[in-house]
């Protein structure tokens, strides 16, 4: 009885809009950041794995905000420019937003493979990509920009970064789990999770096409880069960028950036 009370009011509430978002530029960590949620809330209200990826499913069925992960414009393939961002966020009004970050570097990587391998919407070099007002660092740094400005906009702001994510996996997960309305999370919840979201395991998940949803799955089996789990690491953009592209990179952070853009590695 109880599961089926929550699945119809999972189905009663899906057309409804969303009360919180899960706001990120591509390529930032929001799909680990959904399947720690969704297996989180699985593990603690008794709610079928089948839809785990389903955000706004999962929370309605655990009674928790309706929850909605979305790049607010910035998504590669929409093509949008840095210039077409829109400021505006007065449509977050009363809305919970927690906004997922991560260093401009590694997103551009892992952008410029999710563009070049998944989407096939780029044919340029990896230094092409980083210098692309469609495509590149200028328009990371404006959507994040934005974003600092108009911060007090939603009615509620969460800002979390990937890299504290990873050092501290279970304290970040807690943190968005409370934000978004649950009550105490045990532990061995926490634990459960961050275990079954490991990158080891998640690569086995889409390697066996386990999670039955496009969401985890790769473009081509036999290449590595295009994978949605390509690599999950911190710092990986050093195997791929050259010094003059980082350091166009951080002239433009100098030049364009915001305090969601500056890192305090000693903080994290």
């Amino acid at each position: 009885m109880k599961n089926f009370l929550k699945k119809n009011i999972a189905h009663l509430t899906k057309n409804l809009p969303p009360d919180a978002y899960i706001v990120s530029y591509p390529k930032s960590g929001r799909t680990w950041l959904r399947m720690l949620i969704g297996k989180s809330l699985a593990e603690k209200h008794n709610i079928a794995e089948d839809r785990i990826v389903r955000a706004r499913y999962m929370t309605s069925a655990a009674g928790l905000l309706r929850t909605r992960f979305i790049h607010d414009g910035s998504a590669t393939n929409e093509k949008r420019s840095c210039r077409e961002l829109n400021h505006d966020k007065s449509a977050y009004k009363n809305t919970r937003l927690v906004l997922l970050s991560r260093d401009i570097k590694d997103t551009l990587v892992s952008s410029y493979f999710q563009a070049t391998k998944r989407e096939n919407i780029f044919e340029g070099s990896l230094s092409d990509f980083i210098r692309s007002e469609y495509f590149g660092a200028v328009k990371i740094l404006e959507f994040y920009r934005q974003w600092y400005e108009q911060r007090h906009v939603p009615r509620d702001f969460l800002f979390i970064r990937y890299e504290s994510l990873h050092k501290r996996p279970e304290q970040g997960l807690e943190n968005v789990l409370t934000f978004l309305g649950a009550s105490e999370v045990e532990p061995e919840v926490l634990n459960t999770a961050v275990e079954y979201c490991r990158f080891e395991n998640l690569r086995k998940l889409e390697e066996n096409q386990t999670i039955n949803s496009g969401i985890l799955s790769p473009k081509d089996p036999n290449d590595p880069e295009s994978y949605k789990t390509r690599k999950g690491e911190v710092g990986g953009y050093r195997s791929y960028l050259s010094d003059e592209d980082i350091e166009y990179i951080e002239a433009q952070t100098e030049k364009y950036g915001c305090e969601f853009t500056r890192y305090n590695w000693d903080e994290i």
